[in-house]
């Protein structure tokens, strides 16, 4: 087995999805690969390329100061060692171009990844919470979205999860009592969709288009009732925040729902 070790001053997650980017035009190469987060001091660098050097590893790395990109390529080469430098070709142009000295701090980088990790983790949250699913982990959740059925619930859920933000929705259906959840957490996390009636029954028969059936789903008189089982639920849980999504794009709702949930200071992540 060929190993590749990757360096980074950060957590080495933009060095790790090159490589495995670059791997796949291999077939079954039979490949492991390590990576050496927060590498910063020449004495952790040097003992991770002796070991580089005993394994035959190749190694990359993805580290901001220049000073210890230059260590790496020197200590390679007189070593013999296979090595990649991905970001400094990359920061030297760009130099070369804006004529302004990078700042060679790798925190900033940190920050980004930490930020990447957050919107994974939110996405992952939100994709096994969508729909009422896990309702026992509500209180984890940082928006909590209630709506009857094709008011934009999943889309939206989606689409604050993509800026980091933990979301579970929960369809009202008036026959079915919402979990206890829902009443046991912080009410001011929740928000509630509703949308006209004339314009929930449009999108439920485009929905349904496809479906030779005659559900009463599309039933109007039934969606006003619906909404109607909606507004007593808003009056009864005064917390709880309305929006209404009637003819308005999921980033606007989006939008909305971090303003009335977090405040009008608070930017998306």
């Amino acid at each position: 087995m060929q190993k590749i070790y990757i360096l980074s001053d950060a957590t080495g997650q933009s060095g790790l999805d090159i490589l495995k980017a670059a791997l796949v035009q291999f077939e079954n190469p039979n490949i492991k690969l390590t990576v050496f987060p927060r590498v910063e001091s020449k004495a952790s660098i040097t003992k991770i390329l002796q070991q580089a050097k005993i394994n035959k590893a190749f190694v990359a790395y993805t580290l901001v100061k220049k000073a210890n990109r230059e260590f790496i390529a020197e200590y390679c080469k007189k070593n013999g060692i296979h090595h990649l430098d991905i970001l400094g070709p990359l920061i030297s142009t760009l130099f070369s171009y804006l004529k302004i000295e990078p700042l060679e701090n790798p925190r900033l980088l940190r920050q980004i990844d930490e930020r990447y990790f957050k919107r994974i983790e939110a996405i992952e949250f939100t994709a096994n919470h969508d729909d009422g699913q896990r309702a026992q982990r509500l209180e984890e959740a940082d928006i909590v979205i209630l709506g009857l059925s094709r008011t934009s619930k999943t889309p939206t859920s989606f689409f604050l999860a993509q800026q980091g933000f933990k979301v579970a929705n929960v369809p009202i259906v008036p026959e079915i009592p919402l979990p206890d959840e829902i009443f046991s957490i912080h009410q001011n996390k929740i928000t509630c969709l509703v949308m006209d009636p004339d314009v929930l029954q449009k999108i439920r028969l485009s929905r349904l288009s496809h479906y030779k059936t005659d559900s009463s789903y599309t039933d109007l008189k039934k969606i006003y009732a619906e909404t109607e089982f909606v507004e007593g639920l808003l009056r009864k849980h005064k917390q709880w925040k309305m929006i209404d999504t009637t003819n308005r794009s999921v980033e606007e709702t989006a939008r909305e729902i971090i303003q009335t949930v977090f405040g009008r200071d608070v930017a998306y992540h």
